[in-house]
């Protein structure tokens, strides 16, 4: 029997798993970027260890405790819980957060879009974040689809939490729009919104997605950070499924 996609339905012989795709954002005025860190059950376990080690050995120090959030811009720029933290420690942490990530088994989908362009030629354009939506689900869609596996999307709480849980759904009624338009077969349920502080699957994505628009978009002026930005991002670099920006 095939599945709605149209591809072979696994027997009992050949079990198929859920994936978990942790979602997160991350934009400017002119550019949005999506993220996403896709794992089974292993991995997502092998991560959340990992993550809770790298904070647990700092608890007691600078203020943290062993629930502090991983969140990109705050550890980067060294704001919020991370305040009192050392440029050097926060690095460390970032690099070694970034290091767990790519050594769990994951696999990490990037999209991208030049915002400005789209306003520049669309004379009425779609928002950019259901836009990216639409190329991300399709590729995490790929991704379960080429493992022969299903996928459960997850996302950080946003204020438009029932806006995307419509396009979702919209999207799997009539399609991704766009030539590479899909009904999203391997994608289960619905988007699942959950706050970040609680989950170190969206704190992972969290993180990813703010380093590469930090690297994409953003000219560092200091020799020292761009260095840094390198050592950061080299943890996931063999990690990434799959990487577009869309100059419209």
């Amino acid at each position: 029997m095939a599945d709605p996609g149209g591809e072979a339905a696994p027997t009992l012989m050949q079990p198929s798993h859920v994936l978990l795709a942790y979602v997160d954002e991350s934009y400017t005025d002119n550019h949005f970027f999506l993220g996403v860190v896709v794992v089974d059950g292993e991995s997502a376990a092998r991560l959340e260890s990992s993550l809770n080690d790298i904070v647990a050995s700092y608890a007691g120090q600078f203020g943290l405790s062993p629930d502090t959030e991983l969140h990109g811009y705050e550890l980067f720029q060294g704001e919020k819980a991370w305040s009192a933290v050392p440029t050097r420690v926060r690095i460390n942490v970032y690099a070694r957060a970034m290091n767990a990530i790519g050594a769990s088994g994951a696999r990490v989908i990037l999209r991208g879009m030049d915002c400005k362009r789209q306003r520049e030629r669309y004379k009425y354009p779609d928002p950019p974040h259901e836009v990216v939506l639409g190329h991300t689900l399709e590729r995490i869609n790929a991704l379960a689809r080429g493992r022969h596996d299903w996928a459960l999307v997850l996302a950080d709480e946003v204020h438009t939490d029932e806006r995307h849980r419509t396009n979702f759904r919209d999207f799997r009624r009539t399609g991704t729009p766009g030539y590479l338009s899909s009904k999203l077969p391997r994608l289960l349920d619905t988007i699942h919104f959950g706050p970040s502080h609680f989950s170190r699957g969206l704190q992972a994505a969290d993180l990813v997605t703010f380093m590469h628009r930090r690297r994409q978009v953003h000219t560092e002026t200091d020799a020292r950070a761009a260095r840094a930005n390198e050592q950061i991002w080299s943890g996931v670099a063999n990690a990434i499924e799959h990487e577009w920006y869309w100059q419209p």
